[in-house]
C-alpha cells in the first residue's frame, strides 16, 4: 500500500490540473496519507511511531496554513512543512535501512521496503531542493520552458522531486541544474547517498538470498 500510495503520488501530482483548491486540497492529502501509512508500516516501534506522531503534527499544521492562515503567513507554513517532511521521511528512510540489516532471512516485504526506502530517500530531497529554492532562488537554473511551473507550491514540489530522482540516479537531464550553494552541496550529497544506497542495500538483499539458498540446499541433501 505505501509502494503504491507514493508511485500514485508522484505519476498524479504533475498531471493533475492545477491553481485549483480542490487539486490542491487532493495533492496535500495524498502526502499526508503518505505520511500516516508510514507511521503504521515503517513506524513499528512504540517510541519511533510517538517521534513519528510528534512530526506529523507540525506537518498538517503547516500543510493546513495554507488554507486558514492569511497569504503573508503561506510562506512560513511551506517553510516548515518542508522541513519537517525532511526530518520525518528521513527518518522513516533509516527505520527501513536498520530493519533491513537486521534480517536473517530476506521475504518479498523486504525487497518492497528497500523500494519505498528509496523512493522516500527521494521525496525527501525533493523538499531539501524546494527548500534551498525558496531560501535561495538563484543556486538552480532552471530551463524557461518550465520556470513558470515554480510559481505553483505543488508543481514546484512535483519539479524538485523530478529533480530529485534524476539526481538519485546520476541521470540528470539539464532542465533544472545546480548553479550555486546550496545546490551543489545538496546535489553531490544525494549523488553519493544514490549510489551507496543501491550499492549496499542491493548487496545485503542478495547476500541474505544467497545464504537462504545455501541453507536451503544443505536441508535438502541431509
Amino acid at each position: 500500500m505505501l509502494l503504491v500510495a507514493l508511485v500514485v503520488l508522484q505519476v498524479g501530482q504533475p498531471l493533475l490540473a492545477h491553481k485549483r483548491v480542490t487539486t490542491e486540497i487532493l495533492v496535500d492529502v495524498g502526502l499526508l496519507a503518505i505520511c500516516v501509512c508510514v507511521l503504521y508500516v515503517i513506524f513499528s516501534d512504540p517510541w519511533h511511531r510517538l517521534v513519528g506522531l510528534l512530526l506529523f503534527v507540525p506537518i498538517t499544521a503547516g500543510q493546513l496554513g495554507r488554507y486558514l492562515l492569511p497569504p503573508r503567513f503561506h510562506t512560513a507554513s511551506e517553510v516548515l512543512a518542508e522541513s519537517v517532511v525532511i526530518v520525518f521521511l528521513g527518518f522513516a528512510v533509516a527505520i527501513i535501512l536498520r530493519d533491513l540489516f537486521r534480517q536473517a532471512v530476506i521475504s518479498g516485504d523486504d525487497v518492497l521496503g528497500a523500494i519505498c526506502g528509496y523512493l522516500l530517500m527521494a521525496m525527501a530531497w525533493g523538499n531539501l531542493y524546494g527548500l534551498a529554492y525558496k531560501l535561495v532562488p538563484g543556486a538552480f537554473n532552471v530551463n524557461a520552458d518550465i520556470a513558470a511551473r515554480l510559481g505553483d507550491w505543488h508543481l514546484k514540489r512535483s519539479l524538485f522531486y523530478y529533480l530529485s530522482v534524476t539526481t538519485l540516479t546520476s541521470l540528470g537531464y539539464g532542465d533544472i541544474t545546480p548553479v550555486g550553494q546550496p545546490a551543489y552541496s545538496l546535489t553531490w550529497l544525494e549523488v553519493v547517498l544514490g549510489q551507496f544506497y543501491m550499492a549496499v542495500v542491493v548487496a545485503q538483499l542478495v547476500g541474505l538470498k544467497l545464504a537462504q539458498a545455501i541453507s536451503h540446499v544443505n536441508r535438502e541433501g541431509k
